[in-house]
C-alpha cells in the first residue's frame, strides 16, 4: 500500500486530495488520517509519510509560520516564501534526523493565482 497525494493548479486556484489511509506493508493502522494541514487562510500542505513524521513536520511548519506572523506585525508570507521556508526546514532535518515526507503545498496569492510546490 502507498501514499497517495494529488495537487491540480489551475488559473482561479488549487486543489489537493489525498487518501486517508494510514498504512504501512500488509498493515492499515488507521483509515481516518487527515493528510491535508491548513497553513494560513489560503495555503494549505498534503503530505504523505510514517504518521509520526508526517504530523510533526507539518505541525512544525504551521507553527513557525504562525509565529513568524505574530512577530512581524501581522505580516503574510506568499506561497512561494512559504515552500521556500518548508524546502529549507526538511533540507536542515537532513543532517540531524531526517523527516521522511513527500509534501505538496499550494497556495493562493492575489495577482498571482494559484501555485503548487512538491517537496
Amino acid at each position: 500500500m502507498a501514499d497517495t497525494c494529488f495537487g491540480v493548479a489551475y488559473e482561479g486556484g488549487v486543489v489537493l486530495a489525498t487518501d486517508q489511509s494510514n498504512a504501512r506493508s500488509i498493515m492499515v493502522y488507521q483509515t481516518n488520517l487527515d493528510k491535508i494541514t491548513e497553513l494560513t487562510s489560503h495555503s494549505a500542505m498534503a503530505v504523505s509519510g510514517p504518521n509520526c513524521d508526517l504530523v510533526n513536520f507539518t505541525q512544525y511548519i504551521s507553527k513557525n509560520l504562525q509565529l513568524y506572523e505574530l512577530a512581524n506585525d501581522g505580516t503574510k508570507l506568499s506561497t512561494h516564501a512559504q515552500a521556500n521556508f518548508a524546502r529549507g526546514e526538511l533540507a536542515k532535518a537532513l543532517r540531524k534526523g531526517p523527516y521522511q515526507v513527500n509534501v505538496l503545498m499550494a497556495g493562493y496569492d492575489e495577482g498571482k493565482g494559484g501555485s503548487l510546490y512538491f517537496m
